[in-house]
């Protein structure tokens, strides 16, 4: 019965009231389905996706909150304005997704791909990322402090005026990635492989860059304190373009 209502709501454009009105369990079940493909607004807290495929489907400020997307296909989804608290993304398929301006604070994205994936002005607050691909994901204004992205892939990754305080980037590769304007502090570099990032006019403080690749990265106009570059590859990078103190240079010695 609820099939053909869903069915018939979505047909007439009246899907808002089916998903008013319908059990957590029906609105599930219409989504897996596929009878429905728009619920905006839902309030879909814990419920249970694993393995669903819901690529292009429009939950626009829904309430995701607990729910698990473990391995679910969301590829092209609209998730802008979600409230996604503790939310399981592990080994999704984001490619391409729509989740700007969201709240995805300690939610999971281990191995998901979000290649293509719309994260601008979403609050990613101690999310983990372990592992994800975001290649050429676009994080404009995002907020990634505290987030866990050892080994993430974001080559080609739009990072400007990002907040990326106490956030773990160790072994990430960020090749071409752009920083530009963002704040990174106490933030961690290790090992990543960054050449040809840009981190024009960006503020970075007590950050570890220990044995990173930075070759021909542009630090135009960037603020550096306190950081530590040794070993570091910095072939081309003209430091004398950014402003410096305290940092531990490449080759050991402590910046006057």
């Amino acid at each position: 019965m609820w099939r053909f209502i869903f069915a018939f709501l979505a047909v007439s454009g009246l899907v808002g009231n089916a998903c008013a009105e319908g059990t957590l369990e029906d609105l599930v079940a219409a989504l897996r389905s596929g009878n429905i493909t728009e619920c905006r607004g839902c309030d879909l807290s814990g419920a249970k996706f694993k393995k669903a495929d819901l690529s292009g489907v429009d939950l626009t400020g829904a309430i995701l909150t607990d729910a698990t997307f473990h391995r679910a296909k969301l590829r092209g989804a609209v998730l802008d304005g979600v409230i996604a608290i503790g939310t399981n993304f592990n080994l999704a398929d984001l490619t391409t997704a729509q989740m700007v301006n969201g709240d995805f604070s300690r939610s999971m994205f281990y191995g998901a791909q979000m290649s293509g994936a719309d994260l601008s002005a979403s609050n990613l607050t101690e999310a983990r990322l372990q592992t994800a691909r975001l290649t050429s994901a676009k994080l404009q204004g995002a907020v990634l402090d505290r987030a866990l992205m050892r080994d993430a892939v974001a080559n080609n990754a739009d990072f400007s005026k990002t907040s990326i305080q106490q956030t773990n980037l160790n072994g990430a590769r960020l090749g071409r990635s752009v920083f530009d304007g963002a704040t990174i502090n106490f933030a961690g570099f290790v090992e990543a492989e960054a050449s040809r990032a840009s981190f024009v006019s960006a503020t970075i403080s007590h950050t570890d860059f220990l044995g990173a690749d930075l070759r021909r990265a542009k630090v135009t106009g960037a603020t550096l304190t306190g950081n530590r570059f040794t070993t570091a590859a910095t072939r081309d990078v003209d430091f004398d373009e950014a402003i410096m103190s305290g940092n531990f240079m490449a080759d050991g010695r402590l910046q006057d």
